[in-house]
């Protein structure tokens, strides 16, 4: 598991060169992704270990959504998928607590590519 930061640009562009597109979103390779970065967030001990990923995953046509939780919130943004291509990834966390969901969406999109 590779354990190297990763930029919010660089993990967009990841799954830009993957071949991957929005059609892989499905209710199962949500599930996918957010058992990747909550083995991450476990592995990272992040905001004292607390950082996880919330159960279910948003999915409606053109867009998806996965949201987190730690010990002092219990709703922010995890991943976006937005309709007009961007991919945003936990806009309110630094450089450094962002980094197990952009590793586990890189080890997400690895897998998914074809």
């Amino acid at each position: 598991m590779s354990t190297e930061a990763i930029s919010r640009d660089q993990a967009r562009d990841l799954f830009a060169k993957s071949g991957l597109t929005y059609s892989v979103l499905s209710p199962e390779s949500m599930r996918s992704l957010r058992a990747k970065i909550n083995e991450r967030m476990v592995d990272s001990g992040v905001m004292n270990g607390a950082l996880r990923c919330r159960q279910r995953a948003t999915l409606r046509d053109g867009y998806a959504e996965m949201r987190c939780k730690a010990s002092y919130f219990d709703d922010r943004e995890a991943i976006t998928f937005n309709p007009d291509g961007f991919i945003g990834f936990a806009g309110w966390a630094s450089d450094g607590n962002v980094q197990p969901i952009l590793q586990g969406f890189a080890a997400w999109v690895k897998e998914m590519a074809p």
